[in-house]
């Protein structure tokens, strides 16, 4: 539509529904039943179903956003931002009134902060001010956007994506959440993959939070129910065969073996780059390792998670990663943050394990695993929506592209 559809919807007495609208959303309104644009019925999640989660509601909480959303997708007052230049502190104009509407419907902007003379003045107003980029803020922080109050084309399509899209985005999710088990248990590591994130929950609290590093699309990093069991400190780095033939072999056995890279065969004895050596890394028969230490690749500590896809958590000599937002970089495994912090959190509490001892593991250069007393369950999920422990509604884009129809199960 152009700029002149959009700014009549802000002089005509349809101003009147909107605020209505906004505020049934503000205030929870049930708007449900409701129908998608298509006219087809959309059916709500059954009513009285155990809610769990990290933060302890969190299937009933998106079950509610996805009626709210679901709602905005049967209404005829959401209209997208128009195309133009990045809306910036102080401009001026319809499209700023554009803005502030859509702010005001997803609940960023919110009435109940303003008297009802500044609420009905909000409708009408064209100055990107103060308030309005809080709530552009506050958007973009929901987002996981750069929090710089500059609507530029980044920001204006996470505004522009429709309520129908992201009703179907919430509906994705809690298909993924019904895979879970209800009860995960008092104490747990959850790990959300396209918010990039590890918690470390206790009883319904957030004990511990990181930066990861996830598989990147063509490795995706699966979605998996296990537990914590053991511990490396200079972890020897197995190198799968795909890695080694494509990436590692071909740099030749002088740059691998200055790195700590060796060939190892069947019976465990190091063997000589040779052409046969090489050859039999694809049959199976040699494997490309590198020793533990300060310059392998897995780190200098390793956390053993079992499960078929032979994906753990580890460190990473890549620190420069987490300072990105967007972190799906490595092959399918998790590169951590902070993993010596988490490694004294682990030991600490369940092997009573102190700093002393673990520098002495990390200085001897020497592999060293350690069980665990207590396993600790484990969650690698895939949620690009859920509502945060403030009670805001976060939306991650879809790296893996799972929520498309019939994506949701989709744990690969």
């Amino acid at each position: 539509m152009g700029a002149d559809n959009h700014s009549s919807f802000h002089r005509t007495p349809n101003h009147r529904g909107a605020m209505a609208l906004v505020l049934t959303i503000a205030l929870g309104i049930d708007t449900a039943p409701v129908l998608a644009s298509s006219g087809e019925k959309l059916e709500l999640p059954v009513a009285g179903r155990d809610p769990f989660s990290p933060y302890g509601r969190q299937y009933s909480l998106l079950s509610e956003e996805l009626a709210r959303y679901r709602g905005l997708a049967q209404g005829n007052q959401w209209r997208p931002l128009d195309a133009g230049q990045p809306i910036t502190p102080g401009s001026r104009g319809p499209r700023v009134a554009q803005l502030r509407s859509l702010l005001m419907l997803y609940g960023d902007f919110r009435p109940a902060d303003f008297s009802d003379k500044e609420a009905e003045e909000a409708l009408h107003g064209d100055v990107y001010d103060k308030p309005l980029q809080a709530a552009v803020r506050r958007f973009q922080r929901r987002h996981g956007l750069k929090a710089d109050s500059l609507v530029d084309e980044r920001t204006r399509s996470r505004l522009n994506t429709n309520p129908e899209k992201l009703a179907r985005i919430l509906a994705a999710n809690i298909a993924r959440w019904e895979e879970l088990p209800k009860d995960l248990g008092p104490r747990y590591i959850i790990v959300n993959v396209p918010e990039f994130n590890l918690r470390l929950i206790d009883g319904e609290r957030e004990q511990f939070r990181m930066k990861v590093v996830v598989g990147k699309p063509k490795h995706k990093t699966p979605q998996l129910t296990t537990r914590m069991t053991r511990l490396e400190f200079n972890p020897v780095w197995r190198v799968p065969p795909s890695i080694a033939l494509r990436e590692l072999l071909p740099k030749g056995s002088s740059a691998l073996s200055a790195k700590g890279y060796r060939l190892i065969n069947h019976r465990g004895r190091a063997v000589p780059f040779t052409r046969g050596n090489v050859a039999a890394v694809r049959r199976g028969q040699v494997s490309l390792q590198q020793k533990g230490g300060p310059g392998n690749a897995l780190g200098r500590v390793k956390f053993v998670i079992p499960n078929r896809h032979a994906i753990f958590l580890h460190d990473t000599t890549s620190k420069h990663l987490f300072k990105k937002s967007q972190r799906a970089f490595s092959h399918g495994c998790i590169r951590l943050e902070k993993p010596l912090k988490f490694a004294r959190m682990m030991l600490a509490e369940q092997n009573r394990w102190n700093s002393a001892r673990i520098e002495r593991a990390l200085m001897s250069g020497r592999t060293h695993g350690v069980a665990l007393k207590k396993t600790l369950p484990v969650y690698i999920a895939y949620w690009t929506a859920w509502v945060d422990e403030k009670g805001q509604l976060q939306f991650r884009p879809d790296i893996y592209q799972r929520d498309k129809p019939g994506k949701g199960a989709n744990r690969g």
